[in-house]
């Protein structure tokens, strides 16, 4: 009888432990809501609702295949960045009187700064099989019904002539062109 007992204790302990704790879990839960700091029940967006629209940039050669992000030493999201950045500058000129653009040659002038600085970055091999570079803007909508369509437009397109091969540095593959 008294190893039932021993054993008994042995397996109820750990309850215990959970049953001594369990008040400071209600607590945290309380206050977390309290303070309005409600994850795992989130109101960010990442966690409960999405955008209706969103989008994305890649690259493609000639051919109209893609070029991976990484043959230009970025990734997807700083190309995404990187072409919003120059959308803005181009935004920014036109607003100063500089010149009278359409949003379209807006957005294809941010794409030529964008493509000749990453030209740049092509090698000479890679030059000969790519032929040129143009950049495709892709926007994700979601329609009433969740649907979701994709539009994918080019938005620029260059040629190498007259951009240097410059290969980047071993500080430039981690620092963000600003």
């Amino acid at each position: 009888m008294d190893r039932l007992f021993k054993r008994a204790r042995q397996l109820a302990t750990p309850m215990l432990a959970w049953l001594r704790a369990w008040p400071w879990f209600v607590a945290s839960i309380v206050l977390g809501f309290w303070i309005e700091e409600n994850f795992p029940f989130s109101h960010w967006p990442m966690y409960s609702n999405f955008s209706r629209h969103s989008g994305y940039v890649y690259v493609i050669n000639a051919a109209g295949e893609p070029i991976a992000a990484a043959t230009l030493f970025e990734t997807a999201p700083r190309l995404r960045r990187q072409f919003e950045r120059e959308r803005r500058k181009e935004l920014n000129r036109v607003k100063a009187g500089e010149a009278m653009k359409t949003p379209a040659e807006v957005e294809r002038d941010a794409a030529t700064h964008l493509l000749k600085r990453l030209a740049q970055r092509v090698s000479p091999d890679e030059r000969k099989s790519a032929n040129d570079l143009s950049l495709v803007s892709a926007r994700l909508r979601m329609e009433d019904n969740r649907k979701i369509t994709v539009t994918e437009r080019t938005v620029a397109t260059i040629g190498f002539e007259g951009i240097p091969y410059t290969p980047p540095s071993g500080g430039e593959l981690l620092k963000e062109t600003r």
